[in-house]
């Protein structure tokens, strides 16, 4: 009778998981991740500039989607840079010493908020990968949030376990 029950209750849990939306597991968007509307012909224009606001001039700069390069150019004289042939979506614009995250907009297609050239500072914080990482909550929080599932199942078994050890233990005869 006990077993009954607790295969109720598992198979209650595993329907409460199915019924979540996929969207609840999901990772976030970055959410500093700026809009910026392209110009005709898929034209990104940006400036890069040093902490202190100075140009910089002849930085190298990279365009990527994911992991995959699409663009590299290099600024001219007052750190500007253009790089063309893009689609809206979401980049990275990588130089050697920083990082800015972003979406890109046809121009028909921008929300209002949108600016028409993107900023890159040097000299910011680049961080590569998840277990290098500290953020909030440290490496195994971390792991946690990004597993979901595999974490689910841990806790589950951790709960059937004694739930099923005490399940089979009230089996055992009166005479035991």
């Amino acid at each position: 009778m006990k077993l009954r029950s607790f295969q109720r209750i598992l198979a209650a849990v595993a329907c409460l998981g199915m019924a979540c939306p996929p969207s609840a597991f999901a990772a976030q968007p970055a959410g500093n991740a700026k809009d910026i509307q392209l110009r005709p012909g898929g034209v990104l224009v940006g400036q890069v500039l040093d902490q202190q606001g100075a140009a910089q001039a002849g930085t190298t700069v990279s365009v990527q989607s994911g992991d995959q390069e699409i663009v590299r150019t290099t600024t001219d004289a007052n750190g500007i840079f253009a790089a063309q042939g893009l689609r809206g979506g979401q980049y990275q614009i990588v130089t050697e010493f920083g990082q800015s995250d972003c979406r890109l907009w046809a121009a028909d297609t921008a929300p209002p908020a949108a600016t028409d050239a993107a900023v890159v500072v040097t000299g910011q914080e680049v961080v590569r990968g998840q277990w290098g990482y500290e953020g909030a909550g440290g490496r195994w929080l971390n792991w946690v949030r990004s597993h979901p599932y595999i974490t689910a199942g841990i806790v589950a078994a951790a709960v059937a376990t004694p739930l099923a050890i005490a399940a089979s233990d009230d089996d055992d005869g009166p005479n035991s």
